[in-house]
This record gives structure tokens, C-alpha cells and sequence, in this order.
């Protein structure tokens, strides 16, 4: 499956077999994800796989249509993709009724610019039929039109720290550099080949839509200058902990004000919470969620961030790079449907950004963004180490170097590049 770019160029995306698979098993499969992410190429070109027709909800004869005669507009056999569902989730009634009359797999594809699970509308999950997937911004292993990345699942195989830095390919003398480029330029289809200057000016027209148009379908916001102001100020705090408080103070805006707006904007797939890892429930743990961007260009856009040495001067370096490096795991790693993300922080200041867990075993990431490594860079896996005993199986510092190297018998230093299947 492939995605047309800019300049003729096609790229593939790893969540289209995954869709395919899907398919072939459930009678329904929901693709969200935030706009211009790519889901309308994805579900157009999953047609030249299998047979059946496309309808968009973005055209109002469509939308018209759906509303007065729901039942009539879904019927026929084969499958129908339902693009922008999220205009009218009353329809998501009707597409139940349907396969619960002809429970064949295949039957629907249904892609929305909002996690329609979250929308106060949704009044069907279409719970036992129907698989969800989320499609973020295109990795960079898919940018460089790379296979899938096994980098996670060889960690948790590997039996040690040698034994997983032989899975991986050395990285190239500009890994580090391509690596700054890509945590700045984010992963939206059509903004990350733009020249800075260009993707400055394609993030602001996607912040003016999404405040005037797509705002008004999620939620009934009363001041479009309140909310963009907490969207911003979200979008700043990008890898940092969520302390609402702070957030509403900052934004002029009240606690619950604040908390109604970050729910619009998970909703609308611009930010993710990423909770904390308990393992010891004896230990004093930050409980606080960390706030991401969904797309590491709209962080850096927010940061007004558009080149390495404007985010170091900004202090933002190592959010961005924690950004991208989040958002570029969870779009391969995430479709597995065998991890659960977390982050780790103890209340005496030792962390790790993110913990991917399965089952018992534990693997642990630290994101640097330095070339060079020192001792102490390590603190917070090796702290984690002690807290989880036969638990933890590995722990990874990716770091902006060129050096694949063994830091103990179950820590390594990896290239972000290494790290995210790349050379």
C-alpha cells in the first residue's frame, strides 16, 4: 500500500497490512486519527486490495444522505468505507444493524478525524464487532521506506545486552543530524518535505482549520481565542507532566475549563496522555500523566522551533526529541496490540521515559538528546532495575551519537536511528 507525497513520491505505510488483516477477521474496523494524518488515502487505497465503494461524510450531498436514510445509504454487499464517520456518529446504529444481519468480516471501514469512542454523540461502540486502530504521523522507518521496525520485539526476545546489539544495523555518520531534522519536521504527510518556512506556514493553516471548522463538530467551545490559547500552551508542555493547575493558571482559564479542553483535544487527536508505570505499589510514585503532541511538528511549530539550534536556545531539545521518538514507536509498536506504554518517575526525581511492558517482562527507554553519554544518563534504568528485579529484561539509551555499545549486561546505548529501524 502506498501514500502519494509531494513531487510524485509514493511511501508506504506499516498500519495498512494491519488493516488488511483486520479485515479479513472482524466484520468492522475503525481507523482514527488526527486530519491530514493520511486515513483517506489509506482507506482509498485499501480498495485496489478488496472490492467494494467508497462514501465521504466531507461531501454534504453524503452527509445528507446518511442523515435522512442511514440504512439506504449502507446497504449492499462487499465492503463500503465510510470516510469522516466522526460528522455523524448516529450512523455507527445503522452500521450495526447491518452486520448483525450478515455478520460476514470485511463489511465495513470506518475512518475519523476524532476517537469517536471519547465523542459524547457516540452512542455505539460496536462492542464484539468491530476492531479500533489509531494512524499517527508517518515514522521515519516509513519515510525512508523501511520495513517495519522489530527493534521492540527483538529487545524483548534478545536473552541480553549483546545478544540485542547484533539485531540492529549500525547507524550512519549523519544519524544524529537526520534525527534532529525529523524530530523538528514531525510526520504530517504533506508538511514534514516542506522547508521550514513553508511548514511554519502549513501548521498555521491547520491550527485556523481545526479551530474554525473541525472545533464546532467536536464540542460547543464558546471562545475559539480561550481554547487556542490552551491548545498552544498543551502543545508547549509536550514530554513534560500534566499539572492541570499550572495549565488553567497559565491560560487564564478555570480547572474545569482546562480539563473539558485537553479532553476536546485528545478527542481530536492533537495530544496523548501517557500515564505512569506502578509496579510497586509501596513506593512514592508520580501518579501525574505526561502530555504529548501527537505530531512532533505541531510541538515544534508550537515552540516556534525550526531549527536544532533554536530548540537548544528554547530549552525544548529534549521534549521534541522524546516527542518524535514517542510518536514513532507507538505508529509500529502500537499496532501489535501486545504492548502497554507507560512512563516511570519516582518522587525523589529518577525516571524513564517510556516503559513498554508484556506481560511480566519489562523494557525500559531514556531518551537523550546529546551526543556524547555519561555515566549518570543511565541513573534512571538502572533505578528502575532495582525496582523491578527479574522483571525488567532491558533497558535502551537512545542518544543522538553514532556508537552501538553495551552500558551492563542489561542496559545498551543505541542511535535514535538504530532505535527506530533506520541506518
Amino acid at each position: 500500500m502506498a501514500f502519494k507525497m509531494q513531487a510524485m513520491t509514493t511511501l508506504s505505510r506499516h498500519a495498512t497490512q494491519t488493516v488488511l488483516s483486520r479485515l479479513s477477521a472482524f466484520r468492522v474496523v475503525v481507523v482514527s486519527g488526527a486530519r491530514q494524518v493520511g486515513k483517506s488515502t489509506l482507506a482509498r487505497l485499501v480498495l485496489k486490495k478488496m472490492r467494494g465503494r467508497y462514501l465521504t461524510l466531507d461531501d454534504p450531498l453524503t452527509l445528507s444522505r446518511a442523515s435522512e436514510d442511514p440504512d439506504g445509504l449502507i446497504a449492499g454487499g462487499g465492503l463500503t468505507v465510510i470516510d469522516e464517520v466522526q460528522r455523524l456518529p448516529e450512523l455507527l446504529l445503522s452500521v450495526k444493524r447491518s452486520v448483525d444481519r450478515d455478520p460476514a468480516p470485511g463489511r465495513f471501514l470506518l475512518t475519523g478525524s476524532a476517537n469517536l469512542l471519547a465523542m459524547r454523540r457516540t452512542g455505539e461502540t460496536l462492542a464484539g464487532r468491530a476492531a479500533w486502530l489509531d494512524l499517527l504521523p508517518m515514522s521515519w522507518s516509513e519515510i525512508e521506506r523501511r520495513p517495519s521496525p522489530r527493534t521492540i520485539e527483538d529487545a524483548f526476545r534478545a536473552g541480553d545486552a549483546e545478544a540485542f546489539l547484533s539485531t540492529l544495523a549500525p547507524a550512519r555518520p549523519d544519524a544524529g543530524m537526520r534525527a534532529r531534522i525529523r524530530a523538528l519536521s514531525g510526520g504530517m504527510p504533506e508538511a514534514f518535505p516542506m522547508d521550514a518556512e513553508n511548514r511554519r506556514a502549513w501548521y498555521e493553516s491547520y491550527r485556523r482549520t481545526f479551530l474554525e471548522r473541525d472545533l464546532r463538530m467536536l464540542s460547543g467551545i464558546g471562545s475559539l481565542p480561550e481554547f487556542g490559547r490552551v491548545m498552544s500552551l498543551a502543545l508547549l508542555r509536550t514530554a513534560n507532566l500534566l499539572t492541570k493547575s499550572h495549565l488553567a493558571a497559565d491560560a487564564r482559564v478555570s480547572h474545569t475549563t482546562v480539563d473539558r479542553y485537553l479532553g476536546v483535544l485528545e478527542t481530536a487527536c492533537q495530544i496523548r496522555l501517557l500515564h505512569p508505570f506502578f509496579p510497586n505499589v509501596a513506593k512514592r510514585l508520580v501518579k501525574s500523566p505526561k502530555i504529548f503532541a501527537v505530531d512532533g511538528g505541531a510541538a515544534a511549530w508550537a515552540a516556534n522551533a525550526w531549527d536544532w539550534a533554536g530548540a537548544v536556545a528554547a530549552g525544548k531539545d529534549g521534549a521534541l526529541l522524546e516527542t518524535f521518538i514517542l510518536s514513532d514507536i507507538l505508529s509500529w509498536d502500537g499496532l501489535t496490540g501486545t504492548s502497554r506504554h507507560h512512563f516511570w518517575r519516582t518522587g525523589a526525581g529518577a525516571e524513564v521515559d517510556l516503559v513498554i511492558e508484556r506481560g511480566e517482562q519489562v523494557v525500559g527507554i531514556e531518551v537523550k538528546s546529546a551526543a556524547t553519554l555519561r555515566h549518570a544518563d543511565a541513573a534512571g534504568l538502572r533505578a528502575l532495575r532495582g525496582d523491578l528485579g527479574k522483571r525488567f529484561h532491558l533497558g535502551i539509551l537512545a542518544y543522538l551519537g553514532e556508537e552501538l555499545r553495551p552500558i551492563d549486561d542489561r542496559i545498551v546505548a543505541v542511535p535514535v536511528a538504530s532505535l527506530l529501524g533506520v541506518k
